[in-house]
This record gives C-alpha cells, structure tokens and sequence, in this order.
C-alpha cells in the first residue's frame, strides 16, 4: 500500500500535524457493515403490457410482475452509459429445485446486484461503419449468481449479438433474495452499442 494510506482501522491513526496521533472518530461506521448490506427490494415495478417492455419481453415474462433496474455502464458502448435490465421471479416449473416457488409475495423480492461486470467487445471497424442500436438479451441470473441460458431477443447485428451474449455470459451477482433465500430470476438486458461521436475542435 502507498504511504498515508489505510484498509481500515489502525491502532493509531496519523494526524496531519507530525508527530501527534489522531483523535478516533467513535461515529465511524463499519465499513464491513456497509459492504455487507443487501439492497432494499426493488419498488418500481413495470407492469406487464405496458411500453416499457418489448413485445418479446411479454412473451417471456407473461403476467407476472416485472421489475426493472439501470446500471450506469460507462464505456464505448453507449455514449448515454445506461443498461436497462428487467426481471422477474422464475415460473414454477422452471424453478430450480433449490429455490422457492413463484407463489410468496412479489414485494419479498431483492433485486440481484451486479459484482463483476464485462463490456462487450465493440470493434473500432463497427463503430466506423456506424453498426449501432440496441440488442436485447434474455438469460437466467442464478440462485449462485452466475448467469446461464443467455440468448437473443433482439437482434442489431450477428457480430453484436455474440459480443453481447458472451459478455453478459461472464457476469457475476449477488442472487436476487426472496424471504432471505437466494433464488433465480429470469431476466432481459438491453445493451446499447452507440458509439460516442468524435470531439470538434470547433
């Protein structure tokens, strides 16, 4: 580690005068507590049939009740930076066997947590030849939180379409929880492939 920097407490803290030692903040709190928390259930629902979802987004989800959560994603992607992703509890027959059914209350569901992240590739070549737009995936975010069952709802470009599956393929969560249960949700990422536009001088 640099000098002057600390992972933590320390049993005497430097002070920014040389040679005292520094007063401890009894208030600190525990970054270990912070890290540790699970993010509240999500609230904002997008309720089946409306625009916020594509017409193959409600074949897959039916009726049940669909949540939806933005990743600010800043990379060469997307010059806006933003993913949208929409997910729902699994059907029951769909279920793995280690999780709870879809019959416990809707508003008992955690959203998953995204803890390793890989941008598709985007070749300079495409973004020259200005092969842009939005693919839309589905895939199945696991009770261990890895991502599995990716495929293509909406497609831009073959190329695109496989740079986007196999990135979301290598991704990591936290599991998505249901009465303190992990479980896995079915969800659909939207991936924009825009690229930023050059800088004038003018």
């Amino acid at each position: 580690m640099p000098s002057g920097l600390y992972v933590g407490t320390t049993p005497n803290a430097t002070s920014s005068v040389a040679g005292e030692v520094a007063r401890t903040n009894s208030n600190t709190v525990n970054p270990n507590l912070i890290a540790g928390a699970r993010p509240p259930p999500v609230s904002r629902t997008v309720p089946e049939g409306t625009a916020g979802l594509s017409d193959a987004e409600r074949t897959v989800f039916g009726g049940r009740r669909v949540y939806s959560l933005s990743l600010n994603m800043p990379n060469l992607n997307s010059a806006g930076g933003s993913w949208i992703i929409h997910f729902a509890a699994l059907k029951a027959d769909s279920t793995p066997a280690n999780s709870s059914s879809d019959t416990a209350a809707p508003s008992d569901l955690s959203s998953p947590v995204a803890t390793r992240k890989v941008d598709p590739a985007y070749p300079l070549e495409l973004m020259r030849q200005n092969v842009s737009g939005t693919v839309i995936l589905h895939a199945v975010i696991l009770a261990d939180g890895t991502v599995g069952r990716v495929r293509v709802l909406r497609s831009i470009d073959d190329r695109l379409d496989q740079f986007a599956s196999d990135a979301i393929g290598k991704w990591q969560f936290q599991p998505a929880m249901r009465n303190g249960v992990p479980v896995a949700v079915e969800a659909t990422f939207w991936i924009p492939f825009r690229p930023a536009r050059a800088k004038s001088d003018y």
